[in-house]
């Protein structure tokens, strides 16, 4: 089978970030160039998973980052299951495989950019391999957001303290969770704000505990909404949740797939004297949301 010419850019790319993505529109256009097409080689679970038995929590899944690499215009992404044998070639024995795949006229990575065993290969070893093998590799410096380095690892710090707007300035979109409409205890309903609660696919970043303005999105249409993370402590909730109320919506959402965009932190989660304080509460929570005004 004829390998497609291909300029290929390498890395995990979670979330998708604007440095990820100053990466990508560079390799679209190198492939222009060159009458190629673009391509991303990726993993499908972090390699942290395999080399330390542990990973951060992800801003985004594969079918997430696919999506949005599709949508700058990437033709073919590929993303392996990363696994103890892929953690163990050598700088050459992953370039042969990137080689038996496409026939590649470029590579485009990022500056901290690591592969192979031990994480060995460097994009200068990655530049003295391409350079043997007859094609350039394109190092595609750091991208600033307040005069600090853009990356995954920033973004979901910011997330975990609830500065989920500063985060979604990288990311260039809001922060979001996704997941199937479970049926819980419903006290949000009995107090005239129901709720659609939703536990998150493991291994995401959860940001902090509070009340958020958020954006609900389900069967393609959109809402502004409130969402609480954490327990619930004041109806005795034990099992962190993802509840949202939609506003100025009507129906039934079990079993349907909710997504929801964190767009602003409200207030921190709170115990309070009695379900009457904590309705006032809500109801004031809404008014602030649908105040609230996206820049």
């Amino acid at each position: 089978m004829k390998r497609e010419a291909a300029v290929v850019a390498l890395g995990m790319f979670d979330g998708m970030h604007m440095g990820h993505r100053a990466l990508i529109t560079r390799c679209v256009r190198m492939a222009g160039e060159c009458a190629a097409i673009p391509a991303v080689y990726s993993f499908s679970n972090h390699p942290q998973t395999v080399l330390r038995n542990e990973a951060p929590p992800c801003l985004t899944d594969a079918a997430e980052r696919k999506a949005l690499m599709e949508e700058l215009g990437v033709r073919d992404v590929q993303m392996p299951r990363f696994t103890a044998a892929l953690a163990a070639l050598s700088p050459e024995a992953f370039v042969e495989t990137l080689l038996a795949q496409w026939d590649i006229r470029a590579l485009v990575v990022g500056y901290n950019y690591s592969f192979a065993k031990y994480g060995a290969g460097t994009p200068e070893t990655l530049q003295a391999l391409g350079s043997a093998h007859g094609f350039p590799v394109e190092v595609v410096p750091p991208v600033a957001f307040l005069e600090e380095p853009v990356s995954s690892t920033r973004i979901r710090t910011l997330i975990e303290q609830g500065a989920v707007r500063m985060a979604a300035a990288m990311l260039l979109r809001p922060y979001t969770l996704c997941g199937t409409v479970i049926r819980n205890r419903q006290f949000g309903r009995e107090m005239g704000f129901p709720t659609a609660n939703i536990w998150p696919e493991p291994g995401r970043v959860l940001p902090k505990d509070g009340v958020y303005v958020s954006e609900a999105q389900v069967g393609g249409e959109r809402y502004r909404a409130i969402t609480n993370v954490g327990k619930n402590p004041t109806v005795g909730g034990e099992r962190l949740a993802v509840e949202t109320h939609l506003l100025d919506f009507s129906g039934d959402l079990y079993g349907r797939r909710l997504c929801v965009s964190f767009l602003e932190y409200m207030r921190g989660e709170q115990r309070f004297d009695s379900p009457a304080d904590l309705q006032k509460r809500i109801a004031a929570d809404v008014e602030t949301a649908r105040g609230y005004k996206r820049t």
